[in-house]
C-alpha cells in the first residue's frame, strides 16, 4: 500500500481578501486562499503576522467576507470547486487577551448530480448589507443563502432559477429590505453579449422574471471580448453624490465601459411603465394585450449608451481591487455610496493600473499606468498605498505604490499600442479632468519609470510542469529543479531542504583542519577565549584579541605552553579534582586547567589571565609513566581520546583502553583494559573512536564509555562502575555495522530544562551515534544499559566525524563528511538536517559575545563563524526568466549543465493575436549561469525533451533530443514537426544540431532504450535508430506501434515502456530487438495526465479529475492484464513523477516505510509516495478508519468520502472510499491526541471489537514519527 503525504504545500493564492474588526483599535485582518487552505493575517505596521490557519477539504474557488460589524469576531464564505462543491462558514475570533481561534461553523453541500456544471461563472457574491449571499456553481439556477442578521452565520438556503444559461458573471447593485438586485452578464442563445438586471425577492424565493427598471439590457458588442482565458466581469460602482446613483463596470475587454443606473426619477417612471404593461398584458382585449408585448418587447431591445468608455491597452484582465474607496451602506437613499471610486486593475502579465471614475463634472474614466509585477489572480488592497498581490504563476507579493517613479526610469511605465493615445504629465495627479459628454473616451496616463515598489514576497513554485532530481556534487543531498512560473514570471527553481546557516566572519590561512576546539578561561565560564586547531602534523592556537571576542588571532609558538608541532587528539578544559584522604568523595572544583592530547602523551596546562598564555604544569606524560614497570607500555602511541570535566579517555595501538583521573596536578591511571577479536580472529582488536562525554551534562564524570574498532565494525559500551580493580566490563554492544566507525558520540539530546523536568522528557534521549568511513552515521537508542532502534542516516561518501554543539540551548550534533548535517531532537524523534554549505571538515560550538550561539566551521581552506537560525528549513532558489516560460528540462550530468525548452509569449492587446517564439536554453548546473540558447523557427514550438547517452562509432557520446511541433491555426491536430539531435562543443558549451529529422505530428513525449530514441508522436509510437560516428550521426526510424488516441506520457524502465493517452488510460508495451509489442492494456476510461513506474509491475499515475491510480501488472493462464489496484482523490493535478526523495533520510533496519516516489502538482504542491509494508498497512488503515470516525462525528466531515476518487460528476456509489493509498497528513493527526487520553481510546478502540486496533498507541507513534520523517 502506498501512503500519500506532503513534503511542500500548495503555494499558488486562489483569492484574497480584507476584513476589520468593530473594535477600537480597528483590527485589520487579511485573509489568503490557497488551493486547501485558508490562512489569516494581522496587518500589522511591520508587516504581515500569521494568527490562524485551517485545512479546507476541497479545491478552494473564491472567498468572501460577511460585511457585519462585530469587535471580536469574523465570519467568511469559502467556496470549493466542482466535482462535490460546498460553502463553508469559517468564524475567526480575536480574544481580548490576543488569542485567537478559527473553525468552521457549517458545512453547505452544493453538490447536485444530475444538474449541468456552469462552464464560466463559479462564484458567491454577498450583498453589501450582510443579509444573503448568492451562488452561482450550476447552470440554470442559483443558490440564495439567507445569513443571520445578527451573527453572520448560516440562517437558510434555497435554490432559484434563472433564465440566462451561460452566466458570465454577477455584481449586486442595489440593496433594500428584503428586496435585491442582481446584474448579470451572459451570453443569450443567439451567442449574443447581454447584460441586464433582475430583482430577487426573498419573500417569494425568486428571481424576477421580467428585468429590473434598474438596468435595462443591454447588447455588448462581443467581438471587443474574449473568454478563452477569463471572463468578462461585472463590477459595482457606488453613487458618490446626487449627480451619480451608481453604475455597472465592464471590464475585461478591448473598451472598459461604465452603465451607469436608473436615477430615482427614471426608476419611479420606469416602474410605473412596467405596471402600464403588465396591466395590457392582463386585459382582456387581444388588441391591447400585443401593443403591450410589442412595446416592453421595443423598451427592453432600445439601445442604451454607456456613460463613459476608456480603452485597455493591455491584455486579458484577470484581477481587481478598490483602491482608496470606503463604501458605506445608505438606509435612507437604500443604495451604497463612496467617497471615492477608484480601481486597482491587473492583467495576466502583471501589468498593473489604477482607474478613477471621476463624477465631479460629468462622468470620466480615467487609466494611470503604475509598473508590472507578478501575474495577478487576486489583488486586495491593505492600507497606506500597500496592495496584496496573490499570484499564481509568480512570487505573491506585497507591493507599494510610490507617488513618484521608483524603478525603471529610463522606460515608459507600462508598454502600449502604438495606436492608443496616451498623455504624459509630470506628475498623474496632474491629469486635466476635462467635462465629459455622453459615451465619452477617458484619458489614459502613461508615465516615466515604475511607481511599484515590491516591499515583500513569498515564494511559489506553482505552476510546477516539469522537475528533475539530481545531485549535481555527488554529495548525495538531492535537490529538485522545477519548471515553474509563466507569463511574465517564468522562472526555474531549485529546491533543497536543510538547516539554514547565517555567516558572521571567516578567516583564511589556515588548510586540512580536522578538528576544533574551543576553550574559556575557567571552566565554568560561558564564554570562550581560545580556539585550538588541529590539522594532521600540526596544531594552532587562535586566540580572541578584544573584549568583545570579534578579532582573533594565531599565537605563536610558546616552547612552555601547547604542543604545536604535532596534531592534537583531544583538548579540553578540565575541573580541578581533590580528596581529604582516600575514602572521602571527590569535590570538583572550578578551575583554569586544560589537558590536550597528543599521539605521544598528555599535557597539564594552566591559564594566566594577566599574560593571557596557557603554561605547561610539569613535562609531557608519556604512556610509560602509567606502566607500573609493565614492559607492555613502552613504545605505544595513543591513537584516539576524548575529555570530559573530569576524566581522560585515551586508546593505544594494539587495542588498549585507558581511563584517567587527575588528582591534583597528577594523572592517575584508574582502570584499562586490552580488547581482542572475537573467534575466529582471536588477534588484536584496534580501536578506531572513544567518546566518555556523560548524558548528563550536570554530572562530571561519565559511568560508560563507547569504544568502536577497525576490523570488526563493532561499538562496545563498557561500564566505568564496579571495583577500581576490575576491567572495564562489556554491558551491550551494536550488531556489525555496515562500515568502520571513525567517529562517536554518547549523546543526550534533552535540553537543560527537560532535564531538571522529567515529565517534559516522555521517552529517552540518549543515542549511541557512530559515523562510519562510508559516509553515513548508525543510531541507537541508549536505555537501561541496551542499544536499540538503530537507523542508518547517509550524509555522503567520505567518512564522517561527530561534534556536539548547542544552538540557542539545544544540544545538536554536527555529522561532518563530504556534506554536513545536524543532528536534532524534535517532534518526539532523533531528526537530521542538512546544512547548506559544502565542504565542511569539522564543527564546533563557539560563544562570545561578538558571536553568541554561533558555531565555528572548517571548510578545506578557510575558519567560518555563524549561527544555525532554521534547522528545518525549505531553501528555494529563483532562476527568472521573465517572458520566458520553461516547460520541460532535463539534466545531462556529463555536460554538467540542464537543457531547458522554453515557450516565450508577446503579449498583445485583447483581440489581438499573441506572438509566441520557442528555444532550448542551456544552463550551468551548479551556478545556473546560462550557456547557450538555441531558437526554433517561427511557427515552431519545443514539445518534449530527453537527455541520454549512446554508443557512436565506439564512443559513449551524450545527447540531449528535442521534439519541435509546427502549429497551424487551421489545423486541429498537428501534421508536422522535426526530431533534433543537440550537442556541445567542449570550450564554448554551445549548442549545436547534430541532426534533424522531420516528422508527421507533434511530439509530445520522448524516452530512450538501449540507446534508441523512443517517441510519442500524436497517436504514435516510434522507435529510432542513432548512429553513423561522433560528428555525422543520423537517425533512422526502426519501428512504429499506434494507438487510437494522442499519446502524451511515454515512460520506460529496461525495456518496458508505459504509454498513456489523455482520453482513456495506458498501455505497456516491450521493445524486443527493434519489435513493439503490447503486453497489456487498461480499457477503462481514466483521463490520465501523467504515469510512471514504480518497479517492473506497478504503476502510479494522474488524471484529469484530480485522482492518483496504481496498477499492477498481473499473470493469469490466458494472458496479462493491468489490474486496478489503486485509487485516492488528491485534489489536485499531477504533472510529474520521479523517482527518489529530496530529503536524506534515516533507513531503519525493521523499519516499515520506504519512500518511492515525489510527485509535483500545478498548484505548487510537491508529495511523496512512500510504499508501507503489508503489516502496517492493514494497521494504519485501521487506524485511518477509526480516526475518520471519530472526526466525523467530532466536526460534521467525513475524511472518507473526500478521499474517495471522484469524477466530474461527484463520487462514484461503486467506491466510497479511497483504495490502495493512505493519507499520510491525515493520520499524522493521531500524534496530536497523544496527550488527550478520552480521544486516544476512542481513536484506538474504534466503534466496535472487530474495529479495536491490534497494535499499541506507542506503535503507530513510532510508526508515524518514521513517516513524519520522510517529508
Amino acid at each position: 500500500m502506498k501512503v500519500i503525504a506532503t513534503f511542500h504545500p500548495t503555494s499558488s493564492v486562489q483569492d484574497s481578501v480584507k476584513c476589520t474588526l468593530a473594535n477600537e483599535a480597528g483590527s485589520e485582518f487579511l485573509v489568503v486562499a490557497k488551493l486547501n487552505r485558508v490562512d489569516f493575517y494581522a496587518i500589522q505596521p511591520e508587516g504581515l503576522r500569521h494568527e490562524q490557519g485551517i485545512e479546507i477539504w476541497g479545491r478552494i474557488r473564491t472567498i468572501k467576507v460577511v460585511p457585519i460589524e462585530h469587535t471580536s469576531r469574523l465570519d467568511v464564505l469559502v467556496l470549493t470547486d466542482h466535482p462535490e462543491p460546498e460553502l463553508v462558514f469559517l468564524s475567526f475570533t480575536a480574544h481580548g487577551s490576543g488569542d485567537t481561534a478559527l473553525k468552521a461553523t457549517k458545512y453547505l453541500s452544493l453538490f447536485e448530480r444530475s444538474a449541468r456544471v456552469s462552464e464560466f461563472c463559479h462564484d458567491v457574491l454577498v450583498d453589501p448589507s450582510g443579509a444573503i449571499a448568492v451562488v452561482s456553481i450550476y447552470a440554470g439556477r442559483l443558490k440564495v443563502v439567507v445569513l443571520d442578521e445578527e451573527e453572520g452565520g448560516y440562517d437558510r438556503d434555497f435554490d432559484v432559477s434563472i433564465s440566462e444559461i451561460n452566466l458570465l458573471s454577477l455584481a449586486f447593485v442595489s440593496a433594500e429590505a428584503e428586496s435585491y438586485t442582481l446584474a448579470i452578464l451572459h451570453y443569450d442563445f443567439q451567442q449574443r453579449l447581454q447584460l441586464l438586471a433582475r430583482d430577487l425577492s426573498i419573500e417569494d424565493f425568486q428571481l424576477s422574471p421580467a428585468h429590473s427598471p434598474l438596468l435595462p439590457p443591454i447588447l455588448l458588442p462581443g467581438k471587443w471580448f474574449s473568454v478563452e482565458e477569463q471572463t468578462p466581469r461585472l463590477v459595482f460602482v457606488p453613487a458618490v453624490d446626487d449627480t451619480f446613483d451608481g453604475g455597472i463596470l465592464v471590464l475585461g475587454g478591448q473598451e472598459i465601459m461604465l452603465y451607469d443606473l436608473a436615477s430615482r426619477d427614471v426608476l419611479e417612471k420606469n416602474v410605473r411603465k412596467s405596471r402600464r404593461t403588465e396591466k395590457g398584458k392582463k386585459s382582456r382585449d387581444a388588441e391591447e394585450v400585443t401593443k403591450a408585448k410589442q412595446k416592453e418587447k421595443e423598451r427592453e431591445w432600445r439601445k442604451k449608451k454607456a456613460r463613459a468608455v476608456i480603452t485597455w491597452p493591455w491584455s486579458e484582465v484577470v484581477a481587481l481591487v478598490f483602491g482608496n474607496v470606503l463604501l458605506k451602506y445608505h438606509p435612507e437613499r437604500a443604495n451604497l455610496w463612496c467617497e471615492s471610486n477608484k480601481f486597482l486593475i491587473g492583467d495576466k502579465f502583471g501589468r498593473l493600473a489604477m482607474l478613477s471614475v471621476n463624477v465631479s463634472s460629468g462622468v470620466a474614466l480615467t487609466l494611470i499606468a503604475l509598473g508590472e509585477a507578478s501575474s495577478p489572480t487576486t489583488l486586495t488592497y491593505l492600507t497606506n498605498q500597500i496592495v496584496y498581490l496573490g499570484s499564481h504563476f509568480g512570487d505573491s507579493q506585497l507591493l507599494q505604490i510610490s507617488s513618484s517613479p521608483v524603478s525603471n526610469l529610463d522606460a515608459p511605465t507600462l508598454p502600449v499600442p502604438s495606436s492608443v493615445l496616451t498623455v504624459k504629465p509630470a506628475d498623474p495627479s496632474l491629469v486635466p479632468r476635462r467635462r465629459a459628454d455622453e459615451n465619452a473616451e477617458g484619458t489614459i496616463v502613461n508615465c516615466v519609470g515604475s511607481y511599484i515598489l515590491e516591499v515583500e514576497s513569498f515564494k511559489n513554485l506553482a505552476p510546477i510542469v516539469d522537475a528533475v532530481l539530481v545531485d549535481t556534487d555527488n554529495s548525495g543531498q538531492n535537490e529538485i529543479v522545477t519548471c515553474s512560473g509563466g507569463r511574465n514570471t517564468g522562472s526555474l527553481k531549485v529546491v533543497r531542504s536543510g538547516a539554514d546557516f547565517q555567516e558572521s566572519a571567516f578567516a583564511q590561512g589556515i588548510s586540512n583542519v580536522n578538528r576544533i576546539w574551543p576553550l574559556r578561561q575557567m571552566y565554568k565560564d560561558r564564554e570562550h577565549t581560545h580556539i585550538i586547531v588541529s590539522t594532521l602534523q600540526e596544531t594552532h592556537v587562535l586566540r580572541f584579541e578584544d573584549d568583545q571576542g570579534r578579532v582573533f588571532s594565531s599565537v605563536g609558538e610558546y616552547q612552555k605552553g601547547f604542543i604545536t608541532s604535532s596534531r592534537t587528539l583531544a583538548i579540553s578544559n578540565i575541573l580541578r579534582r581533590t580528596r581529604e584522604h582516600d575514602r572521602a568523595p571527590s569535590v570538583y572544583t572550578d578551575s583554569s586547567l586544560v589537558v590536550q592530547v597528543v599521539p605521544n602523551g598528555l599535557l597539564l596546562l594552566n591559564y594566566d589571565s594577566a599574560t593571557r598564555q596557557y603554561t605547561r604544569i610539569g613535562d609531557l606524560w608519556t604512556i610509560d609513566k602509567f606502566s607500573d614497570g609493565n614492559p607492555g607500555w613502552v613504545g605505544r602511541n595513543i591513537v584516539a581520546a576524548d575529555i570530559n570535566a573530569s576524566q581522560v579517555v585515551i586508546a593505544l595501538d594494539y587495542g588498549r583502553l585507558v581511563v584517567l583521573i587527575l588528582e591534583g596536578d597528577r594523572f592517575v591511571r584508574q582502570r584499562y583494559r586490552d580488547f581482542v577479536e572475537d573467534p575466529p580472529r582471536s588477534c588484536t582488536a584496534e580501536i578506531s573512536s572513544v567518546t566518555c562525554t556523560p548524558p548528563d551534562s550536570t554530572k562530571n564524570f561519565a559511568l560508560h564509555v563507547a569504544v568502536s574498532f577497525w576490523t570488526s565494525n563493532l561499538v562496545k559500551i563498557v561500564s566505568l562502575t564496579g571495583p577500581a580493580t576490575e576491567s572495564l566490563k562489556e554491558i551491550c554492544r551494536t550488531p556489525e555495522l555496515p562500515a568502520t566507525p571513525r567517529s562517536l558520540l554518547l549523546h543526550n539530546f534533552a535540553s537543560n530544562d527537560e532535564r531538571k523536568d522529567d515529565r517534559r522528557v516522555k521517552k529517552s534521549r540518549i543515542h549511541l551515534l557512530a559515523g562510519l568511513i562510508d559516509g553515513s552515521v548508525a543510531s541507537f537508542l541508549f536505555e537501561n544499559e541496551t542499544l536499540t532502534d538503530q537507523k542508518i542516516i547517509s550524509i555522503g561518501t567520505l567518512p564522517v566525524s561527530m561534534h556536539t554543539c548547542r544552538i540557542k540551548d539545544r544540544p545538536t550534533v554536527f555529522a561532518c563528511g563530504s556534506r554536513t548535517s545536524i543532528m536534532f531532537w524534535d517532534k518526539e524523534r532523533l531528526q537530521h538536517s542538512p546544512l547548506m554549505l559544502k565542504d565542511i571538515n569539522v564543527a564546533a560550538e563557539l560563544h562570545t559575545k561578538a558571536y553568541p550561539g554561533s558555531v565555528i566551521l572548517a571548510s578545506p581552506d578557510s575558519l567560518i563563524i555563524g549561527a544555525v537560525t532554521n534547522f528545518e528549513k525549505l531553501h528555494i532558489r529563483s532562476i527568472p526568466l521573465g517572458y520566458d516560460s520553461a516547460r520541460r528540462i532535463v539534466h545531462n550530468p556529463s555536460w554538467r549543465a540542464f537543457a531547458v525548452a522554453c515557450v516565450r509569449i508577446t503579449p498583445a492587446q485583447i483581440g489581438y493575436a499573441e506572438v509566441f517564439s520557442s528555444s532550448v536554453q542551456l544552463f550551468n548546473d551548479t551556478s545556473f549561469e546560462k550557456l547557450s540558447q538555441l531558437d526554433v523557427e517561427d511557427g515552431e514550438e519545443v514539445t518534449a525533451l530527453h537527455s541520454f547517452t549512446t554508443t557512436v562509432s565506439g564512443v559513449p557520446t551524450s545527447f540531449v533530443c528535442a521534439g519541435v511541433a509546427t502549429f497551424d491555426e487551421g489545423e486541429k491536430e498537428p501534421s508536422q514537426g522535426r526530431l533534433i539531435l543537440l550537442q556541445t562543443d567542449t570550450l564554448q558549451m554551445r549548442l549545436t544540431v547534430a541532426t534533424s529529422i522531420s516528422i508527421r505530428g507533434c511530439v509530445y513525449a520522448l524516452t530512450s532504450v538501449n540507446g534508441n530514441i523512443i517517441a510519442a508522436i500524436n497517436s504514435s509510437v516510434v522507435v529510432y535508430n542513432v548512429e553513423g560516428s561522433e560528428k555525422n550521426v543520423s537517425m533512422t526510424q526502426a519501428t512504429i506501434w499506434n494507438h487510437n488516441y494522442l499519446i502524451t506520457t511515454l515512460v520506460s524502465r529496461g525495456n518496458q515502456l508505459l504509454v498513456g493517452d489523455p482520453l482513456t488510460s495506458i498501455s505497456l508495451l516491450k521493445l524486443t530487438g527493434s519489435q513493439l509489442e503490447s503486453v497489456a492494456k487498461d480499457y477503462g476510461s481514466l483521463w490520465p495526465t501523467c504515469a510512471e513506474m514504480l518497479d517492473d509491475k506497478s504503476i502510479i499515475g494522474g488524471n484529469s479529475d484530480y485522482n492518483l491510480f496504481l496498477f499492477r501488472l498481473q499473470q493469469n493462464e490466458l494472458r496479462k492484464s493491468l489490474e486496478r489496484e489503486g485509487h485516492f482523490y488528491l485534489g489536485d493535478i499531477v504533472n510529474k513523477f520521479l523517482p527518489g526523495t529530496l530529503a536524506s533520510h534515516e533507513v531503519s533496519i525493521d523499519g516499515p516505510i520506504q519512500p518511492k516516489q515525489l510527485f509535483f502538482t500545478s498548484t505548487g504542491q510537491i508529495g511523496v509516495v512512500i510504499d508501507m509494508n503489508d503489516e502496517w498497512s492493514l494497521h494504519l488503515t485501521a487506524l485511518q478508519r477509526n480516526l475518520s470516525t471519530f472526526l466525523e462525528r467530532k466536526d460534521g466531515i467525513s475524511h472518507s468520502r473526500f478521499r474517495a476518487p471522484k469524477n466530474i460528476n461527484g463520487r462514484s456509489d461503486s467506491e466510497a472510499s479511497s483504495v490502495g493509498f493512505l493519507d499520510g497528513d491525515f493520520l499524522e493527526q493521531f500524534l496530536h491526541y497523544l496527550g488527550d487520553e478520552k480521544s486516544l481510546s476512542e481513536i484506538m478502540e474504534g466503534q466496535s471489537e472487530p474495529e479495536k486496533l491490534k497494535v499499541s498507541a506507542d506503535e503507530v507513534q513510532k510508526a508515524l514519527e518514521e513517516l513524519q520523517n520522510m517529508h
